[in-house]
């Protein structure tokens, strides 16, 4: 079934779409603009500068600031070398007389080794890189009053400890914000397994009331019709069997402390089209595509199923507004595929520390079944969650 894209009446929602594109671009390409913008900076102010008689011949010091700006666009993945670079050029730039040219890059350079290094690492490598570049700061700056400690130490505070500081500031946040993440990550599996261990017990209570059910029905009709005594013990047998295999995957979860009540089964792909209906509800243009032939599943499997399908369109409504989804159910005959896409913005660059936690739901629902889960942006834009359960026929 196909849904009509929404008419010129229908709001689409593009709140912060364009910020979000911005912060999915590769930092190396805000590297390589940054790097571009101070080397166009410095050979302007370099350019435009009063040459001293004494100094030497002026390419070399546009040379000096092309190696230096040009580093910074190295300064993630490589920032102690970056640092160690632009130190040199800007110890060599000071005894020529260059040195105020290259005060933004070295604030730059050292903020990035300070912001993206372990301290250990960074305490043994940039302190002598600091010490020897001011001590040629201060060299280059009193040529004719020898050395003064104290106006090396206030050039050492203030060319490599500001920044430095500010880059463990900026490290030290970075790396709370990641502790915090793992936490709630864990805390989100936990609620997630306990979620997938309450809708099991129903599924599991609700076969063993249907056991109930059957035995007494088999008991009324033993002596009269052994036809239909045979075909309750069957029907009971098979209960048994698919309760036994839900509760196997029911104690591999963890149990949450309040279960349901157990007297109705949960939804499956039965209900996808209320949910999908619900969804279109919420203005969600969505379709559906079923290929192969629909058969009944395992329990456990159908409401996984479902939940995915529920979690994956939920994404689509928070983070792609505006965007329209396509949900497809394919039955194989080992396996059940699901692929929901949308062709949105997509969600930030590491959907699960935006705020919600559906990605580790899902992945936790098909790594119960020994499946496999794949969740990324599509390369013709959009997102797209791709989900392989495992699944005999029920």
């Amino acid at each position: 079934m196909t849904t009509p894209a929404p008419s010129a009446g229908t709001v689409r929602r593009v709140d912060g779409a364009w910020w979000d594109r911005l912060r999915r671009v590769d930092p190396r390409i805000w590297d390589a603009l940054l790097a571009l913008g101070v080397v166009a900076f410095g050979l302007l102010g370099f350019a435009l500068r009063d040459q001293r008689p004494d100094e030497p011949p002026a390419l070399f010091g546009f040379a000096l600031v092309v190696v230096a700006g040009a580093s910074l666009a190295w300064r993630r993945r490589a920032p102690l070398t970056v640092a160690t670079i632009v130190s040199a050029a800007v110890a060599t730039a000071s005894l020529l007389g260059y040195w105020p040219e290259f005060v933004a890059m070295l604030w730059i350079a050292v903020y990035s080794a300070a912001a993206y290094t372990e301290r250990d690492r960074l305490i043994r490598v940039l302190l002598p890189v600091a010490l020897l570049t001011s001590t040629a700061i201060s060299i280059g700056e009193r040529w004719d009053r020898g050395l003064n400690w104290v106006e090396i130490l206030t050039d050492l505070v203030v060319t490599f400890g500001v920044p430095f500081l500010l880059g463990r500031m900026t490290f030290n946040r970075r790396r709370r914000i990641i502790r915090e993440r793992e936490v709630a990550t864990r805390e989100a599996v936990a609620a997630e397994r306990s979620a997938i261990a309450r809708e099991l017990h129903d599924v599991v209570a609700h076969h063993m009331s249907v056991m109930v059910v059957q035995a007494g029905a088999a008991r009324a009709v033993s002596g009269s019709d052994p036809a239909a005594t045979a075909e309750a013990l069957r029907q009971i047998e098979a209960s048994g069997r698919t309760g036994l295999a839900e509760m196997r995957r029911l104690l591999e979860v963890l149990k949450a402390e309040e279960y349901g009540d157990g007297r109705a089964p949960q939804p499956g792909l039965a209900r996808l089209d209320e949910l999908l209906d619900a969804m279109r509800a919420s203005g969600l243009p969505v379709e559906t595509v079923v290929e192969g032939t629909p058969r009944p599943l395992p329990p456990g499997v159908d409401l996984s199923a479902y939940r995915i399908v529920q979690e994956a369109l939920t994404n689509v409504l928070r983070h792609a507004g505006g965007a329209s989804a396509r949900v497809l159910v394919r039955y194989e005959a080992d396996a059940l595929e699901l692929e929901i896409a949308d062709d949105g913005p997509g969600p930030p660059d590491d959907p699960e520390a935006s705020g919600g936690h559906g990605l580790i739901g899902m992945r936790e629902r098909v790594q119960l079944f020994g499946g496999v889960l794949e969740a990324g942006p599509r390369p013709g834009g959009g997102f797209l969650v791709r989900a392989r359960l495992p699944s005999e026929p029920a």
